[in-house]
Protein backbone atom coordinates (compact mmCIF):
# COMPACT_ATOMS: atom_id res chain seq x y z
CA UNK A 1 0.00 0.00 0.00
CA UNK A 2 0.85 3.66 -0.94
CA UNK A 3 2.28 5.48 2.04
CA UNK A 4 -0.48 8.22 1.22
CA UNK A 5 -3.06 5.85 1.24
CA UNK A 6 -2.44 4.30 4.07
CA UNK A 7 -2.06 8.16 5.98
CA UNK A 8 -5.38 8.90 4.57
CA UNK A 9 -6.94 5.78 5.80
CA UNK A 10 -5.67 6.19 8.75
CA UNK A 11 -6.35 10.12 9.03
CA UNK A 12 -10.03 9.44 8.18
CA UNK A 13 -10.52 6.48 10.49
CA UNK A 14 -8.99 8.55 13.59
CA UNK A 15 -11.24 11.29 12.81
CA UNK A 16 -9.39 14.02 10.67
CA UNK A 17 -10.69 16.57 8.96
CA UNK A 18 -11.13 16.78 5.31
CA UNK A 19 -7.61 17.74 3.77
CA UNK A 20 -6.42 19.16 0.24
CA UNK A 21 -4.00 17.47 -1.22
CA UNK A 22 -1.24 18.86 -3.01
CA UNK A 23 -2.09 22.10 -2.10
CA UNK A 24 -0.61 25.36 -3.40
CA UNK A 25 -0.33 27.66 -0.15
CA UNK A 26 1.75 30.27 -1.43
CA UNK A 27 0.45 32.14 -4.88
CA UNK A 28 3.76 33.21 -5.77
CA UNK A 29 5.43 30.30 -5.44
CA UNK A 30 5.58 27.08 -6.86
CA UNK A 31 5.51 25.34 -3.17
CA UNK A 32 2.98 22.40 -2.54
CA UNK A 33 2.59 20.57 0.56
CA UNK A 34 1.20 17.13 0.74
CA UNK A 35 -2.10 17.81 2.58
CA UNK A 36 -3.75 20.97 3.84
CA UNK A 37 -6.70 21.29 6.26
CA UNK A 38 -8.14 23.83 8.33
CA UNK A 39 -10.16 23.45 11.67
CA UNK A 40 -11.27 25.28 14.80
CA UNK A 41 -9.39 28.33 13.18
CA UNK A 42 -5.93 26.41 12.64
CA UNK A 43 -4.44 26.25 9.27
CA UNK A 44 -2.03 23.51 9.48
CA UNK A 45 -0.32 21.46 6.63
CA UNK A 46 1.15 17.46 6.76
CA UNK A 47 3.98 16.27 5.21
CA UNK A 48 5.13 12.46 4.08
CA UNK A 49 8.58 12.77 4.40
CA UNK A 50 10.06 9.68 1.65
CA UNK A 51 13.60 8.29 1.40
CA UNK A 52 14.82 9.34 4.93
CA UNK A 53 16.91 6.01 4.92
CA UNK A 54 18.27 6.20 1.42
CA UNK A 55 19.12 9.98 1.23
CA UNK A 56 15.64 10.56 -1.00
CA UNK A 57 15.40 14.55 -2.25
CA UNK A 58 14.42 15.51 1.33
CA UNK A 59 17.65 15.15 2.61
CA UNK A 60 20.30 16.00 0.23
CA UNK A 61 21.61 19.52 0.08
CA UNK A 62 19.37 21.42 -2.51
CA UNK A 63 15.93 19.72 -1.23
CA UNK A 64 16.70 19.94 2.50
CA UNK A 65 17.19 23.75 1.77
CA UNK A 66 14.43 24.18 0.02
CA UNK A 67 11.95 22.36 2.26
CA UNK A 68 13.39 25.19 5.19
CA UNK A 69 12.57 27.95 2.62
CA UNK A 70 8.52 26.02 2.05
CA UNK A 71 8.36 25.28 6.07
CA UNK A 72 9.36 29.17 6.84
CA UNK A 73 7.38 31.03 4.77
CA UNK A 74 4.02 28.15 5.62
CA UNK A 75 5.23 29.33 8.85
CA UNK A 76 5.03 33.17 8.14
CA UNK A 77 1.53 32.48 6.78
CA UNK A 78 0.19 30.92 9.80
CA UNK A 79 -0.20 27.17 8.72
CA UNK A 80 1.26 24.56 10.85
CA UNK A 81 3.49 22.12 9.55
CA UNK A 82 3.59 18.59 10.60
CA UNK A 83 6.24 16.05 9.61
CA UNK A 84 5.75 12.22 9.18
CA UNK A 85 8.33 9.93 8.11
CA UNK A 86 6.41 8.34 4.84
CA UNK A 87 8.46 4.74 6.22
CA UNK A 88 6.37 4.72 9.62
CA UNK A 89 2.90 5.41 8.67
CA UNK A 90 1.02 4.84 11.69
CA UNK A 91 -1.39 6.03 14.83
CA UNK A 92 1.49 7.11 16.75
CA UNK A 93 2.35 10.20 14.60
CA UNK A 94 -0.96 10.77 13.64
CA UNK A 95 -2.63 11.28 16.95
CA UNK A 96 -0.59 13.64 18.52
CA UNK A 97 -1.12 15.37 15.31
CA UNK A 98 -5.05 15.32 15.98
CA UNK A 99 -4.52 16.70 19.60
CA UNK A 100 -2.76 19.36 18.79
CA UNK A 101 -5.44 20.77 16.43
CA UNK A 102 -8.27 20.92 19.34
Amino acid sequence: MKPSTKFEILWRSLGGCELKKEYQFAPNRKFRMDYYGETKGKKFCIELEGGVFIRGRHLRPGGFLRDMEKYNLASQLGIFVFRIPSHNISAEWIVPILKGLK
